[in-house]
């Protein structure tokens, strides 16, 4: 136990007086040294981890990239559970060494289907009409079906405001790898998106049926370790006094629909 004396200078992390004594204590630093973090054998499992998280921070950026104009629709930091999610998908790969595992997300997809960005209002609660998809990986588009929506009916709107719209996005994300001594995503130089809004339809108004499709404008086939990743939101939306309709923070819901 340190005691600090007079005029003298220490470093600690703490200082405080033990009861019983007028001495002041300091409390050392605890821990490891950052070169044993990085060299001791007794760390290797946690240099492991660290190795492999940076593959899964690789995984959810690249997951969060088709979501990219629907995201400001999550009510909560969806982020983490993307984060558990990859986690869980990494220790699938058991051909993999401690350390080197991979986020093959194509052979698990599975996993990220009906993803909800919001506990509050999930969206089926939200669409409660069949909502149908297809992906095409040939052509790299994705085809979704909108039921006649009828408020009240299989169209339940929690929010005030009078306008609400569609938002859907088609991307492609690509397994994260381990090689020469790195995690790679191959998909990161060439992150393919497409987006598409409907009209503003009246709250009170049922929505007619409508089929919308989404092509990725890219010129070279879908390999296997590519995923297409389909994403769909409703947002509402209040005119101001110019008639220009803005969109409301946190009124709305969205999910990633299809993968394929």
């Amino acid at each position: 136990m340190a005691k600090l004396e007079k005029d003298f200078e220490f470093k600690g992390k703490s200082v405080y007086r033990m009861k019983g004594s007028d001495e002041l204590i300091v409390r050392k630093k605890g821990g490891p040294k950052p070169e044993q973090v990085l060299t001791s054998p007794r760390f290797e499992r946690t240099r492991e981890n660290a190795k492999e998280f940076q593959g899964v921070q690789k995984a959810v950026s690249a997951i969060r990239f088709p979501l990219i104009t629907i995201k400001h629709l999550a009510d909560h930091n969806f982020t983490l559970t993307l984060t558990s999610i990859c986690k869980k998908i990494q220790a699938m790969d058991t051909a993999g060494k401690r350390g080197q595992r991979s986020i093959f997300l194509s052979q698990q997809r599975f996993m990220l289907k009906n993803f909800w960005l919001n506990k509050r209002h999930p969206f089926p609660a939200i669409v409660a009409g069949a909502v149908n998809c297809t992906l095409h990986r040939e052509t790299k588009s994705g085809v979704i079906q909108l039921p006649m929506l009828i408020p009240g009916v299989n169209l339940h709107l929690p929010w005030k405001q009078p306008l609400y719209r569609f938002s859907l996005s088609l991307g492609l994300i690509s397994d994260v790898v381990y090689e020469n001594g790195e995690y790679i995503d191959n998909q990161f130089d060439n992150r393919a998106i497409s987006a598409h809004d409907t009209a503003w339809h009246v709250a009170a108004d049922p929505f007619p049926a409508a089929k919308l499709e989404l092509p990725l404008n890219m010129p070279d086939d879908l390999k296997d370790s590519q995923t297409l990743v389909l994403a769909i939101g409703i947002e509402m939306g209040t005119p101001d006094a110019s008639g220009e309709i803005t969109t409301t923070k946190y009124a709305g819901s969205a999910c990633i629909f299809a993968l394929g």
